[in-house]
């Protein structure tokens, strides 16, 4: 399944790129997030646990989220493998900043290819990239959120 979006931040690429890069804003933003840990001895790697209730798609997840193709401060790829109720999940996302001088802004574009198995592959695609729409919109609205408050202090 292939899902993309957009989402305009504020401020700088630099800015943007330096608070996506930080796994504790990561933390932050990730609507049902339990638990964001690094694993030993990888770099960009983290084990992750949520708890996502939107819609259909609710349950706790669990998974490993991988950060590769780094090229500061234009793109990076995250990578993603999960479980949970009954499903598997996998897939990676492309993100990429392009900062408008004219705006003082940032547009954020992500495409991302999925594959769900189980459960929640039942569902059906329509109501999945809804949800995924949702999360999506949430993690960077509380991105910006963060990147606001620490423009402000």
């Amino acid at each position: 399944m292939d899902l993309s979006g957009t989402y305009t931040f504020q401020a700088e690429r630099e800015s943007v790129w330096n608070l996506m890069m930080n796994p504790d804003a990561i933390a932050k933003a990730l609507p049902g997030v339990e638990e964001f840990v690094p694993i030993e001895g990888e770099t960009n790697a983290w084990n992750a646990r949520l708890k996502v209730s939107l819609a259909a798609v609710n349950g706790n997840y669990a998974g490993s989220v991988r950060m590769t193709d780094l090229e500061p401060p234009n793109q990076f790829r995250l990578n993603v493998n999960g479980e949970g109720q009954q499903s598997i999940v996998g897939g990676s996302v492309l993100i990429k900043l392009e900062y408008d001088e004219a705006k003082k802004e940032t547009l954020l574009t992500w495409d991302a290819e999925a594959n769900i198995s189980g459960k929640l592959a039942r569902i059906g695609q329509r109501v999945i990239k809804a949800a995924a729409n949702m999360m999506s919109n949430r993690f960077f609205s509380n991105l910006a959120q963060q990147l606001s408050t620490e423009e402000n202090q």
